[in-house]
């Protein structure tokens, strides 16, 4: 008996799926269990197996969208032929694969049959449109109906309309990915029979769009609400406006907050005394800094347009705030400088920016930035990340703060980093293990002070 290959329910809200690719060719042997196709969900991609051993034949055409349930194969014994409308034939003894979210598949939707001869793109279409299609003359093969017949009927049964089909006119996979990627679905062309949008559609609009997504940049301009001074935005804040935006609508970016116990390094400053240059608390961040950037090498990385690129050369930028806006100056090879001599470029540095004198070398190449507000009183934020960098750092202040140790009320002095991340780069599990090794060496800060420690 003809075995169905139906469209799996994987979950309670999936309703449709696309079936990506058939993995066998009709007329070739399965095995149980073999891989036979797969399908693309809004949310995930998988394979279909084959519950039985025997013959495959396909019913359903690749890069089409069919509901959860429709028949799109089978597999057949020695001599056997599929059965009648076998696209979408749905037999009344057999049940719908209903796949929750653990994997166990669950068969508790009965089945009906529809004897109507119709693609399942067709009936869907009809349902949508609330077109009967028994009324309608397939044009397909045996006479069987196809999408433009309902789309035909559509028409017919809307003369004032200034167009054909219009509705729906996205998948709910390709709205998601649409709001994603920041398209408008007005611009996307799709390439499907039925008119519909879907998520490949999508996803093809960003990669031949010719002008980079990170230049589509919507000006949110609203009339005046009021009088008062205007302050045209000129030079440096023009820049800062134009980078940060860019920043925002360009990456994926997400921000965590960690504590620092800050006793060791108050505590390893003083002992250091004041005959040399002393080392700011930023120096000991940066120190910190570039050396967990040689464990975690992906935050010290540039997103490029299909791949990531580890940057050998670790580079740490340094915010400087200036009177009419920000820059960023950069300290080279902070992981192979020790304490000191990173405490002499940031002194150096600082200094040249205030009095703008910095070189253009000096504001180029940096690949990991951090910025502090804690002079300002500041606890945590949110830094923006600057482009191309992956990722930056947000120092705030150091705070007094109370800890319980043995049931005795303990002070400790905390400060906040707060790192954000480009999300397309890595996941939140290994920006956390950064954060944390940036953590360790501030705690431990006698390794900070000999890069070769």
């Amino acid at each position: 008996m003809p075995a169905p290959i139906f469209m799996p329910k994987l979950g309670l809200t999936m309703t449709e799926g696309t079936l990506t690719e058939w993995l066998v060719a009709t007329g070739e042997t399965v095995s149980q269990g073999q891989p036979v196709a797969s399908i693309e969900t809004d949310k995930i991609e998988t394979e279909i197996e084959a519950e039985a051993e025997g013959i495959l034949h396909q019913s359903a055409i690749s890069g089409e969208v069919f509901e959860c349930g429709i028949v799109l194969g089978w597999i057949l014994e020695e001599g056997e032929e599929p059965p009648e409308f076998s696209e979408d034939s749905e037999p009344e003894n057999e049940q719908i694969p209903d796949v929750d979210s653990s994997e166990n598949i669950e068969n508790e939707t009965k089945i009906k049959t529809d004897r109507i001869a119709a693609s399942p793109a067709a009936k869907r279409l009809a349902r949508e449109t609330g077109i009967d299609l028994s009324t309608i003359s397939g044009s397909g093969p045996g006479g069987r109906i196809v999408v433009e017949d309902v789309e035909a009927a559509s028409v017919k049964e809307k003369p004032n309309a200034n167009s054909g089909f219009e509705d729906p006119k996205a998948s709910q996979a390709a709205v998601n990915e649409a709001q994603k990627l920041g398209v408008n679905l007005d611009d996307v062309k799709t390439s499907s029979r039925d008119k519909r949008i879907r998520k490949a559609d999508v996803q093809e609009h960003i990669k031949s769009s010719s002008e980079p997504q990170e230049d589509k940049k919507e000006n949110f301009v609203f009339a005046p609400i009021g009088e008062g001074e205007r302050v045209p935005i000129t030079g440096m804040r023009r820049v800062i406006s134009d980078r940060m935006h860019a920043s925002l609508q360009g990456m994926a970016q997400l921000t965590l907050h960690l504590d620092v116990d800050m006793d060791s390094v108050i505590s390893l400053r003083k002992k250091m005394g004041t005959d040399d240059l002393l080392p700011g608390y930023t120096d000991f961040v940066i120190a910190s800094v570039a050396r967990a950037l040689k464990i975690h090498p992906l935050l010290n990385s540039q997103m490029l347009e299909n791949e990531i690129l580890q940057l050998n050369e670790i580079n740490i930028g340094m915010a400087v705030a200036l009177e009419d806006g920000l820059v960023v100056p950069v300290v080279r090879n902070a992981d192979q400088l020790s304490l000191s001599e990173i405490a002499e470029n940031t002194s150096r540095l600082a200094d040249q920016a205030r009095s703008g004198k910095l070189a253009l070398e000096d504001l180029e190449g940096g690949t990991f930035s951090v910025s502090s507000l804690g002079m300002f009183g500041v606890d945590g934020f949110t830094p923006v990340i600057n482009p191309p960098n992956s990722a930056i750092l947000g120092v705030g202040r150091i705070r007094e703060d109370t800890v319980w140790l043995d049931h005795n009320p303990t002070k400790i002095s905390r400060m906040v980093l707060s790192l954000t991340w480009d999300h397309r780069v890595l996941d939140g599990a290994p920006a956390a293990d950064f954060a944390r090794t940036i953590k360790l060496g501030l705690e431990n800060p006698e390794s900070l002070v000999d890069p070769n420690n």
